[in-house]
């Protein structure tokens, strides 16, 4: 993974962001020539794990991840910063540095741009640098295909209708239009099941598609940080079930765990679900483990870390940051109306100071030891996509909205039952069933990027939020677009909520 930044950098420089500002809406120039670029196996490692990169950073940039699919969703109460009132109360064209970044979808046209840069190029690269076998070849461009199709399942879900550009820019700039946001899922769809033909379940070197070492390392170097043919098979899930599909996203969750013999995926235990004090152990967060199916890493051992850009910089307080108030934190009502099953150990897990005005929010919280910075303490924690207890929750959802309600249960229960909650009583009712998978879901993923989606998804969000079914309709729940973006695109419209 130590790969990943430098592959960044480079490809920064050479081609991905400067074409991306350049492909939406500013002029550009290029440090280096794409020519100059795309010959060798180094360059095709670092062109495409550069998808990675500005993937992550597009995540990371102002906690943009959480400031997405968490906030607006009503869990976390501000103490002061007035850029976080405002998106907690979705005041979305507030006028704070932050929430421009926010409204900016550049960077994430930054990884689509990178991404149909590497698949128009990888494909030559062999034929100049015979080191580069085109098996190998096939494996970075389906690595590449699915993170530019995870992208455009990302940004849907934060703007609905968005630009489908699918090919290198070249030349002068033609705005481009939205589309609907089902054509692109569409696309974004097709794209995840090409990729899952050219990869393996783990990159263990035992699968067709990926033989030995993969550049130098193994499993345990790898597992949970790259795409897999489950990781595939889980966004497509993901696609269908923001598109009501609900029979496709069940049918690939089950390939997914009628193939646990080759994916090694399973539950986390209680124990393992933060990390330890001291900061040793392995956790979700620390991450690479069975349990996460997709992550975006943050190694202190590969210099993977920062002091900004994950959620701990948010939450965290005296004495594990220099810090004497928290940015954000989850009242004591709320934790105890959340956490509503006194046989819940997740209360005490994910939340510290209980008797505090402001209990601290403990799940993330990764740090490096005090002896490397006592002052800043860097944050390392990763940004955990898809993990198998979210995958559960979603199977259950699948089958109670195909009205297979003990199958539904079941799933339900095997994640109540495992946090030590009772089971669900057979008699509840479909829609009484959809709330406590609703519920469930907010107790297991709360903090982890994915409560807006679920209030949008299941419907939910006038329940939670000051937002009306009206506004729901005039596209309230969807992000406005940057003054940039529509002063330099012409073609771009905003939706009426925000005109």
């Amino acid at each position: 993974m130590r790969y990943i930044w430098m592959g960044s950098l480079m490809c920064l420089l050479a081609t991905g962001w400067l074409s991306c500002k350049k492909m939406l809406d500013i002029d550009s120039t290029r440090a280096v020539t794409e020519e100059n670029m795309w010959k060798t196996k180094n360059d095709a490692w670092a062109g495409s794990f550069a998808a990675y990169g500005l993937l992550r950073a597009a995540l990371a940039n102002e906690n943009a991840h959480w400031a997405y699919g968490d906030m607006r969703g009503g869990d976390f109460t501000v103490t002061k910063r007035g850029d976080l009132q405002a998106l907690r109360s979705s005041q979305l064209t507030s006028n704070y540095p932050a929430m421009d970044t926010w409204r900016d979808w550049r960077r994430f046209y930054a990884v689509i741009a990178q991404c149909n840069l590497a698949l128009a190029k990888l494909p030559g690269i062999p034929e100049l640098d015979n080191r580069y076998a085109r098996s190998e070849m096939k494996l970075d461009a389906a690595q590449v295909r699915f993170v530019r199709a995870f992208t455009y399942f990302y940004i849907v879900r934060i703007w609905g209708d968005v630009p489908l550009i699918t090919e290198p820019f070249k030349g002068d700039f033609t705005a481009n239009t939205r589309e609907g946001w089902q054509k692109v899922l569409d696309f974004a769809q097709e794209e995840a099941l090409a990729a899952s033909k050219d990869l393996p379940w783990q990159f263990d070197g035992s699968n067709p598609e990926q033989q030995g070492n993969y550049r130098g390392q193994g499993i345990s170097h790898w597992r949970s940080i790259l795409a897999t043919r489950g990781a595939c098979y889980n966004l497509i899930a993901h696609i269908a079930a923001w598109k009501k599909d609900y029979a496709t996203a069940l049918k690939y969750i089950n390939t997914i765990t009628d193939n646990k013999a080759r994916t090694a995926y399973d539950y986390v235990t209680n124990n393992d679900m933060i990390v330890a004090p001291s900061g040793t152990s392995g956790s979700t967060f620390r991450g690479r483990t069975n349990w996460n199916i997709f992550q975006l890493d943050f190694n202190i051992d590969h210099a993977e870390i920062s002091t900004t850009g994950q959620l701990e910089y948010w939450t965290l307080r005296y004495p594990d940051v220099p810090k004497a108030e928290a940015e954000i934190y989850v009242t004591k009502d709320s934790i105890l109306n959340i956490y509503s099953n006194p046989s819940d150990v997740r209360a005490s897990i994910f939340f510290k100071d209980m008797t505090s005005v402001q209990p601290m929010f403990y799940k993330l919280r990764m740090l490096d030891g005090a002896v490397r910075n006592p002052t800043l303490r860097f944050f390392n924690a990763a940004i955990v996509i898809f993990r198998y207890e979210e995958m559960t929750l979603l199977r259950a959802e699948c089958n109670a909205r195909l009205k297979n309600y003990a199958a539904a249960r079941t799933e339900l229960n095997t994640l109540r039952n495992r946090r030590y909650i009772d089971a669900v009583p057979e008699d509840v009712t479909e829609e009484e069933l959809l709330d406590l998978i609703l519920e469930e879901r907010r107790r297991e993923l709360i903090g982890e990027g994915w409560r807006w989606y679920d209030l949008v998804s299941f419907g939910k969000v006038p329940a939670f939020s000051r937002l009306t079914e009206a506004d729901v309709q005039n596209g309230a729940v969807y992000w406005p677009l940057s003054k940039n973006s529509l002063s330099l695109n012409p073609q771009l419209t905003q939706y009426s909520y925000w005109k």
